[in-house]
């Protein structure tokens, strides 16, 4: 029996150890003078209100728990795009990781080096380049962040280790897996490599619609701790109403017999703080329907600031800036969206293009 709890909090006064004392407190999960990675969702310099990162007050208030329980936290992640020094240092002070770190007298990490490593019993992938940070820690406590994908329809806990891969590796992947299932494997067998000793999942402000970084922030009002990356997914779709396997990551780990026999919750449970009318990605609407969604390509509207970022991440190099904008090729694009993802300015739109493609 896997164990989720669940608890209501507001971000001005997140309590850590009463969310995780159900499950045997921060006390089981980090001795003295462990060095404890917290593997935060980090995807773009963002400010907080947009949910598209862990929010600050929570990291805090996890660290500060880490810290009374012995250990030494460090702040950790691999963004998406290059992953430099530079680009770290835009992230965390976007965010408001600086800050904490600044504050607590903790490390925020700078080492974008990387090793390769075995992947054993991995089902798509045998050898993977992991970030050091990862590696070098004693304990790792994943942070991550509810809200929606337009790939993978949720990016919960079993998606939060994609961030140990590298910068742009994480696109390289995107090509040679183009089908959401074996995306989804991969970040299962990513999951594996450095499996984390605690979730703790930051829903109190959540995001709906097309993220992870096109999205409208909401308020879902909640904290969850586990030990078991798929409950605490299955437990975030209960309590949005959506069906579990409709999530890639979460169907792959059917297959895969990662789903736990049963659940207990020793706080609340999902139907205790259900989310009614939770609107996922514009390409998801078969979870729900269960009809076929169109095709869906990648657009750039005229908020393009031919900023390059998505000429910079595309795994198939089929985006160009020739002139003022950016420009698709269509023949090459696999509708990875990624550059939807790191697109800062929600240049992208995702649409239908029917036969005769877009016009711009």
């Amino acid at each position: 029996m896997s164990q989720v709890a669940i608890s209501k909090q507001e971000y001005r006064a997140v309590d850590i150890g009463s969310l995780v004392e159900p499950i045997g407190g921060m006390a089981r999960y980090v001795s003295k003078g462990d060095r404890v990675c917290l593997k935060v969702n980090l995807l773009q310099a963002s400010d907080p209100s947009t949910a598209v990162t862990t929010h600050p007050d929570v990291i805090s208030a996890v660290a500060k728990s880490v810290i009374d329980a012995g250990g030494e936290p460090f702040i950790g992640d691999s963004p998406a795009g290059r992953f430099s020094k530079k680009g770290l240092k835009d992230a965390y002070d976007f965010t408001g990781m600086t800050a904490i770190a600044d504050d607590l007298g903790i490390e925020l990490n700078y080492d974008t080096g990387w090793t390769k490593v075995d992947v054993k019993g991995g089902k798509r992938i045998r050898r993977l380049k992991v970030c050091d940070f990862a590696l070098g820690a004693d304990r790792i406590i994943a942070l991550p962040k509810l809200k929606t994908h337009v790939y993978q329809v949720m990016t919960l806990a079993t998606k939060i280790m994609y961030g140990i891969v590298p910068g742009a590796e994480k696109a390289r992947y995107h090509a040679v897996y183009p089908r959401k299932q074996a995306f989804a494997d991969m970040l299962l067998d990513v999951l594996s490599v450095t499996p984390p000793d605690l979730f703790i999942l930051d829903g109190i402000m959540g995001m709906v619609g097309n993220g992870p970084m096109g999205g409208d922030p909401v308020d879902t009002g909640v904290l969850m701790a586990s030990t078991d990356a798929v409950a605490m997914d299955i437990a975030v779709c209960r309590m949005l109403n959506i069906e579990p396997v409709g999530v890639p990551t979460l169907k792959r780990a059917k297959f895969r017999d990662l789903w736990p026999d049963s659940i207990d919750y020793p706080v609340l449970t999902p139907e205790d703080v259900m989310v009614m009318g939770f609107k996922l990605p514009s390409g998801a609407g078969h979870i729900a329907t269960g009809k076929r969604t169109p095709k869906r390509s990648p657009v750039i509207t005229e908020r393009c600031t031919a900023c390059g970022r998505c000429e910079e991440i595309c795994p198939k190099d089929a985006i160009t800036i020739p002139e003022d904008r950016a420009v698709i090729e269509y023949e090459k694009c696999i509708r990875c969206f990624c550059c939807h993802e790191v697109c800062p300015d929600k240049a992208i739109a995702l649409k239908a293009l029917g036969k005769r493609g877009a016009r711009f």
